[in-house]
This record gives C-alpha cells, structure tokens and sequence, in this order.
C-alpha cells in the first residue's frame, strides 16, 4: 500500500514589534514549535520584527522618548528574547525567513539621514540573522508557500477592506501582516468556477494596547498563521486567536 503524502507546516509570526511585544502570546507559539517541531519546515517573521522606537521618525525631536544607547540594546534584547528562543525550539533544518517591515525601513531612513553609519548598522548584521542561516526578505518583496504569497503588507495598505485589497492586488491567495488584525476575503473568476482565491490578514504579537494610541479602543489581536503545505502546493491556512496567552489547534490547547 502506497503510503499517503504528507503535508508540511509554515509558522508565521506577523508584528512582534519587540520589546513591546506580548510575552503570553509568544510563550504560548513556543510551546506550539516545540511540541510540533518534528512536522514544522519552516518559521516565518513576517515584518515589523522590532518596533524601532529609538530611531523613529515618531520619536525624532522628542528626547525623553528614546533611550541613551537605546538602539543597541533594542538589537541585542531583540535577539536574546524572540530570535535565539526560536533558534533553540525549531529542529535541525528548519527554513528561517525574515521578512523587513516598515518599521525595520526606519534603520534605512536613519542610514540616509547618517550615511557615514553605513555598513556598521543594519537589521541583519546588527540582529545576527543570515550569518545564523535566517533569510532576509526586504521590504516591499514576496515569497511563496504553496500556492500562498506572503508579504508584510505595508505597500498594500490599511483599511475596513484591506484583505480585499490584498487578493486583488495579488490575484492569488495571498497572507500579510501590518495591520494588527485577523480578517479575510474571497475573490471568485467569473469565468473559471474553480478560481478561487483568498486574501489573509494575520493578528499581531505585538501588545494590543500600545502607548501611542493612548487608550483608544481598536482591533488589535494576538494571533498568528500557520500554513499547511500539501505535496501538490495547495495550502490550508489557520489564524489561531491568543486569548489570554493561550489557543487551540489541532485539539490541543496551547500556552498558559
């Protein structure tokens, strides 16, 4: 008896913004690459890795919001906390992709306004990722699991609509992040029935309380993707919600 192919796993964690990030929430997705780790190919960080707050534009001028030496210690705690924990669950093999945000292009805004800081300073040597076999993906560009794009999402935008905006940009199933929120929409050919793609928009590990938005009520969830991979490149795609550090899939609940 021929035995059955078998389907391969893409985690995808979408703006963790560290160091404000959710502590429960990330725990809770180690605890899933750990007891997975056998059936997962690949852990994708999907952009808007670290928040950047000491070189941000936001914060340009406003001295008491950055920290002396902020930008150091930003890389170095960004590594010791989301980076190197990974590294240590994952298994021999496991693909790594990181994927550039808007807020890591904020590192390239601060290198034209300093270019002399060129070749010293940059998100993947300054977070030790290629040279540890991570793979760079810059901002604005895509890449594919299956059938499925992936993409950060900043150049598609934000808005009520935006998954719509998403799969008809692509014309093909198509996940980002950027936008802090779980949602969907389904694009149909009305020429082909069987033409038919999705758009994603993954929650975020970020906090869903951040400082800047000062209490204002918004959509912001913890969650993140996971890809499932068949022989034949066609994807099942999953959105487990974080809730309180902790979720369900597979019939296992995670975290907590």
């Amino acid at each position: 008896m021929k035995r059955p192919s078998t389907s391969k796993l893409t985690v995808v964690l979408a703006d963790i913004h560290h160091p404000e990030y959710s502590h429960p929430a990330f725990a809770a997705v180690l605890k899933f690459i750990r007891a997975n780790k056998k059936k997962i190919n690949r852990v994708v960080l999907l952009g808007d890795n670290m928040d950047c707050n000491n070189i941000s534009r936001h914060t340009k001028g406003k001295p008491r919001l950055r920290m002396r030496g902020g930008l150091t210690k930003d890389f170095a705690r960004f590594r010791r906390d989301i980076i190197v924990p990974i590294e240590n669950e994952i298994a021999p093999g496991t693909e790594k992709w990181c994927f550039l945000g808007n807020h890591e292009d904020w590192i390239e805004q601060w290198l034209d306004e300093n270019p002399e800081f060129e070749g010293l300073v940059s998100f993947d040597k300054c977070a030790g990722l290629s040279k540890n076999g991570w793979q760079i993906i810059p901002q604005g560009e895509h890449r594919c699991v299956g059938k499925a794009y992936l993409i950060h999402g900043d150049q598609v935008g934000s808005s009520q609509n935006v998954a719509k905006k998403l799969v008809e940009a692509f014309c093909a199933t198509a996940v980002m992040g950027h936008v802090h929120t779980a949602s969907s929409f389904t694009k149909v050919s009305q020429v082909k029935a069987k033409d038919k793609w999705i758009g994603i928009t993954l929650p975020t590990m970020g906090t869903v309380a951040p400082k800047y938005a000062k209490g204002r009520p918004n959509s912001f969830t913890n969650g993140f993707g996971i890809i499932e991979e068949w022989p034949n490149g066609y994807v099942n795609i999953y959105v487990p919600i974080i809730i309180e550090g902790q979720f369900s899939f597979g019939g296992e609940i995670y975290g907590g």
